[in-house]
């Protein structure tokens, strides 16, 4: 069960939900990513598949769209 505390000084309840959600995603081996990558994350997809940016871009686009 997910347990929301008060909101702190300066911070909605939306907000620490968010940051509880989150955790829990973290915690479940989940992380929160971006549906198109920036270039940086193209360069880094291209270095380490050994293919180019086009190709890293959708080999990426094509893995957040098989689980959505």
């Amino acid at each position: 069960m997910v347990q929301v505390r008060n909101p702190g000084f300066g911070r909605s309840y939306a907000f620490n939900l968010s940051l509880v959600l989150v955790e829990a995603l973290g915690k479940a081996g989940l992380t929160v990513v971006s549906l198109q990558p920036t270039p940086t994350m193209l360069e880094a997809g291209a270095r380490a598949g050994k293919v180019d940016a086009a190709d890293a871009c959708r080999i990426y686009t094509a893995m957040v769209a098989a689980d959505h």
